[in-house]
């Protein structure tokens, strides 16, 4: 063998190494609810099945190829003609994601339970959020797409940005000493809801203090605790946030401003002092999660205070 010739094969050997490790360096490894996820390269081929994750995505400047088209928010109502329709955001379609071949397939809290049939289809990341822990979830869930998507700057001026909206409405309610009530309306039934809730961060990022009852016991359920206007005249609350569910899920306007327009509730500080806040229910209840929607989360919170 010559000289010229080995000098060749040992250049052609160096370039295949140095293409080795430009593709290993380049694999991209997500931790997440369910374990670890690592990908060769960006994803290209999106599914979301959320709108939190889908917000993020649209933040950041990530064109998914299919997401749910119920429930979207109108900052997000683009995507139905610009996404394939997955399905709801709690039953998807899993013959229209097959036919999709994702790269990737971004998951959310209604989507647990079906987390290993959805990895059989596509690498699947969990895009979820804890009670009692969602602006420390949101953020690492944030950071977790930027990762992903080599967006990482983006997410973090999004984080400095949501941060310092929430910090400036906390600093309001500290310095006013605050108490609330956190309530959920589904027909004529009404839920509370205190810290370790899924709706925790009025007490623990906003730093509102709990509303309680002394006299009036509450009913332990799977959705909160279900309480009467009774309990919500004794508990006195200075302020009080109301979650329409029906209009979160679609099913008309609602009810709860007639429902709470009552003499118990009349008579509370909260309504007294025009501090009942009817929440954006699409932003609490469906789309959580998302940099828009927490946005609308603190500017709804920035009510009670301002």
């Amino acid at each position: 063998m010559t000289n010229v010739l080995k000098s060749v094969m040992r250049l052609a050997l160096a370039c295949t190494a140095m293409v080795a490790m430009s593709t290993h360096a380049e694999s991209i490894t997500i931790e997440h609810l369910k374990g670890t996820t690592t990908f060769d390269q960006v994803p290209q081929r999106v599914v979301v099945l959320g709108n939190g994750s889908l917000d993020v995505l649209d933040r950041i400047g990530v064109q998914p190829v299919g997401a749910p088209h119920s429930l979207l928010p109108s900052y997000l109502s683009e995507y139905k003609t610009s996404t394939v329709n997955t399905g709801s955001v709690r039953e998807p379609d899993f013959e229209t994601i097959f036919t999709l071949k994702p790269d990737v397939i971004i998951a959310e809290n209604r989507m647990l339970r079906i987390y290993d049939e959805l990895n059989k289809v596509a690498p699947t990341v969990m895009f979820y959020v804890e009670n009692g822990d969602y602006w420390q979830d949101t953020q690492e869930n944030w950071r977790m797409l930027g990762k992903l998507f080599n967006k990482g700057q983006e997410v973090e001026a999004l984080i400095a940005e949501t941060q310092a909206q929430l910090d400036n409405v906390s600093e309001k309610v500290t310095k006013q000493q605050l108490d609330a009530l956190m309530v959920m309306n589904n027909g004529n039934n009404v839920a509370m809801y205190n810290k370790g809730s899924r709706f925790s961060i009025v007490f623990d990022e906003f730093g509102f203090a709990e509303s309680t009852s002394q006299n009036v016991a509450p009913i332990e359920g799977a959705h909160g605790n279900l309480i009467s206007f009774e309990y919500i005249s004794d508990a006195k609350p200075e302020v009080m946030f109301v979650l329409d569910r029906e209009q979160a899920i679609g099913r008309g306007e609602g009810k709860a401003k007639t429902l709470f327009n009552n003499t118990l509730v009349n008579s509370t500080p909260a309504a007294q002092n025009k501090k009942i806040v009817y929440i954006d229910s699409n932003a609490w209840y469906i789309s959580g999660g998302g940099v828009t929607a927490t946005q609308t989360m603190i500017n709804d919170v920035s009510k009670a205070v301002n």
